[in-house]
């Protein structure tokens, strides 16, 4: 389940080999590459881009683990936690059992930023369970929202499936993430 839905364009050009004469012009967010993955999904308009990435061999219908990065356009400034707030909205309505760990805020880039990690034990209407490791980034221009999440049976919220070498990995892969701005000295794009 993914609250919210969006990708901005210069985002693809990072997941592929970006030629050395090619510069990034504005804000974009650097994302570390997904080895074995592939693009599942990719959506565009309104003001909000997005992109979701799976296994090979998962679809965005069926998949188990799923990484989404989203881009609000022109909405930077907007109040990390406030998202979190209106995510966790979201899954507690959707939600049989809802757990969240509050990861803390800080910065990413020198940007406001937030983590958090959802339980969700079984999401209504689908009956599977879900746990996603968000964090939202304020930029200047834009705002991004970075999820790593996994599906599977539901479960109970005392024993969550997911091992905590699984939860490394997703915060290892969000201390990868980055917001260049060439219009920025001190967040020079490569």
């Amino acid at each position: 389940m993914n609250p919210v839905r969006l990708l901005l364009p210069a985002l693809l050009a990072l997941m592929f080999a970006v030629p050395a004469a090619a510069a990034l012009q504005g804000e974009n967010l650097l994302v570390p590459p997904l080895v074995g993955w592939q693009q599942a999904y990719k959506a565009a308009g309104n003001g909000k881009n997005m992109v979701e990435y799976v296994p090979a061999g998962e679809t965005a219908d069926n998949w188990t683990e799923m990484a989404t990065i989203e881009v609000f356009l022109d909405s930077g400034g907007y109040d990390p936690a406030v998202l979190e707030q209106k995510v966790v909205e979201g899954f507690r309505l959707n939600c049989d059992g809802l757990h969240v760990d509050d990861l803390g805020g800080g910065t990413a880039s020198k940007l406001p930023a937030k983590r958090w990690l959802t339980y969700c034990s079984k999401v209504k209407g689908l009956g599977v369970g879900e746990i996603t490791y968000f964090e939202a980034i304020s930029g200047k221009t834009n705002f991004y929202l970075i999820q790593r999440s996994w599906r599977g049976a539901p479960f109970d919220l005392t024993s969550p499936p997911v091992t905590q070498t699984k939860v490394k990995e997703w915060e290892q892969y969000m201390n990868g993430l980055a917001v260049c701005d060439s219009r920025d000295p001190a967040r020079p794009c490569p």
